[in-house]
């Protein structure tokens, strides 16, 4: 009986980790709208990385003044930054659009990539690539026709966090092949806690136990998704695990019912489906690095 090679094993493992971050950061990004209702987007970003630390600081510890050497810095802050700013767009676009409009814009990210490698990386898009990029952006479109403006403040924000999704996941990948996953998350949760005080400080309101409960919840939902997100990588590239980021659309909407009452309607899932179609296409079209780029670069 032959086995399954390495290769298939890794992706396979890839798949399920990105499938279950995805369940924490949507739920996550649910109940953030409801926080935001009684706080502020900046306490919730502090709260949301403050415990993620919390949590992650004894495994450090444990691990001793090793685990805190980076080789990659310039990599880590890229990807720390564009994480951070993806979830500053992201809870401030459930606030004006839907939660499924949220997590589909936001996972737009497989439209963005190719666009993103050929400004960072100078590698050229495809005839395939392009045309899987017009559809998807062509689905955004018309999910967003049906609430009478082709695009809103909402959408640009959930847009932004495409674009923040991309360089993150681009960065991310580098990362996780030299770094250990537990030191990229200690500077992420580090960097974006330091990031939030002074902001929180500007809006900070005194938090009943309910809310406190609310904002813990989410930094637990939080650090959970980040190693799974992050572990995913490990085995596969960006490109093609950002297809699996799609499953967010599907647990917005039982989410959406199931906490509000609402569920998308026809136009809204033909929408979706049309940009899933695109984002697919523009990964099974795409490339990281072409043959020639990687010999050239090994030669380097």
């Amino acid at each position: 009986m032959n086995r399954p090679s390495r290769t298939k094993i890794d992706r396979k493992k890839g798949i399920i980790y990105v499938l279950i971050s995805w369940v924490f950061f949507t739920t996550m990004i649910a109940l953030s709208r409801i926080a935001i209702e009684k706080t502020s987007v900046p306490v919730v970003l502090l709260f949301q990385n403050l415990i993620s630390l919390l949590i992650i600081t004894p495994w450090m510890i444990r691990k001793g003044k090793k685990s805190l050497y980076l080789s990659k810095i310039r990599a880590i802050i890229i990807r720390t930054l564009a994480g951070y700013l993806c979830y500053v767009f992201i809870f401030l676009a459930v606030q004006r659009i839907s939660l499924v409009n949220t997590v589909l814009l936001s996972n737009s990210a497989p439209l963005f990539i190719p666009l993103i490698i050929w400004i960072w990386r100078g590698v050229k898009i495809n005839k395939g690539l392009w045309m899987g990029i017009l559809i998807g952006f062509f689905g955004i479109a018309f999910i967003l026709r049906p609430t009478g403006q082709l695009i809103n403040v909402g959408a640009l924000f959930g847009l932004g966090a495409a674009i923040c999704i991309s360089i993150s996941a681009i960065a991310k990948r580098r990362l996780v092949k030299t770094e250990p996953v537990l030191t990229i998350l200690f500077y992420y949760f580090l960097i974006g806690t330091l990031l939030s005080i002074p902001f929180s400080y500007e809006t900070w309101k005194t938090l009943d136990k309910g809310t406190l409960l609310l904002l813990c919840s989410i930094g637990l939902l939080f650090v959970c998704g980040q190693f799974f997100f992050s572990n995913a990588f490990k085995y596969e590239k960006p490109s093609f695990l950002s297809s699996f980021s799609y499953s967010a659309v599907i647990y917005g909407a039982l989410l959406q019912w199931i906490i509000w009452g609402n569920f998308p309607d026809w136009c809204t899932i033909m929408g979706i489906v049309v940009v899933c179609i695109g984002g697919i296409l523009t990964i099974t079209h795409g490339k990281e690095i072409p043959s020639g780029e990687k010999n050239r670069s090994s030669r380097r």
